[in-house]
C-alpha cells in the first residue's frame, strides 16, 4: 500500500505553520486560495451553514492537508478540479455510509480497520486529533460540528489524493 503523505511531512508542515506570523499566515491562505480555488470554494460552500467556527476550522484543516501534501511532494500540487472534488465527495459519502452501517459496538473497530485500509491514515489521524482539541477560545465543537468538519476534510484528502498519482505539475 502506498501512502501519499508521511507522518514526518505532516509534522514538518505543522511545525512550519506554527512559526508563521499572522501576516505570513494570511499570505499562505492567499497562496492556498490561488493554488486550489475549487477546494476553497467547496469548503466555504459546504460549511457556510455550520457557522464561523466550523468554516474556519474546515478551511484551516484543508490548508494543513494541502501544506502536508505539498511538503510530501516536495513542490507544487496539481490544481484540483470541481469534478475531482465531486468524486472525492462521493467517495467520502460511501465511506461514511459503510461506517454508519456498523452498530455501536462495531463502530470503533470499523473505524480502526478503515483507517488501516485507507491510503491516508496519517492525514486522517491528524484531522481527528485536531477535532478533539479545544478551539482557540477554549470551547469545543459538538459532535455534529466535528462530523461536518471531518466530512469536509476527508473530501479534501480524497480530492488531493486522486490528483497526485505521481504527477507533479506546476500551478500558474
Amino acid at each position: 500500500m502506498v501512502f501519499m503523505v508521511s507522518s514526518e511531512s505532516i509534522e514538518k508542515a505543522c511545525s512550519e505553520v506554527g512559526e508563521y506570523s499572522d501576516e505570513e499566515m494570511v499570505g499562505e491562505f492567499d497562496r492556498f486560495f490561488r493554488a486550489q480555488p475549487a477546494i476553497c470554494d467547496f469548503v466555504v460552500e459546504s460549511t457556510h451553514e455550520g457557522g464561523q467556527r466550523v468554516q474556519e476550522l474546515s478551511l484551516f484543516l484543508s490548508y494543513m492537508i494541502f501544506k502536508s501534501v505539498e511538503t510530501d511532494a516536495a513542490g507544487s500540487v496539481t490544481k484540483v478540479s470541481p469534478e475531482t472534488i465531486e468524486a472525492g465527495y462521493r467517495e467520502t459519502e460511501s465511506w461514511m455510509e459503510r461506517l454508519s452501517q456498523a452498530d455501536a459496538t462495531q463502530l470503533h473497530a470499523s473505524i480502526a480497520a478503515s483507517l488501516q485500509r485507507d491510503t491516508e491514515p496519517y492525514l486522517l489521524q491528524y484531522v481527528i486529533s485536531e477535532l478533539n482539541e479545544p478551539m482557540d477560545d477554549g470551547t469545543e465543537l459538538n459532535e455534529e460540528e466535528k462530523g461536518e468538519v471531518f466530512f469536509v476534510a476527508k473530501t479534501v484528502i480524497e480530492s488531493l489524493k486522486s490528483q497526485s498519482k505521481g504527477r507533479i505539475i506546476e500551478v500558474d
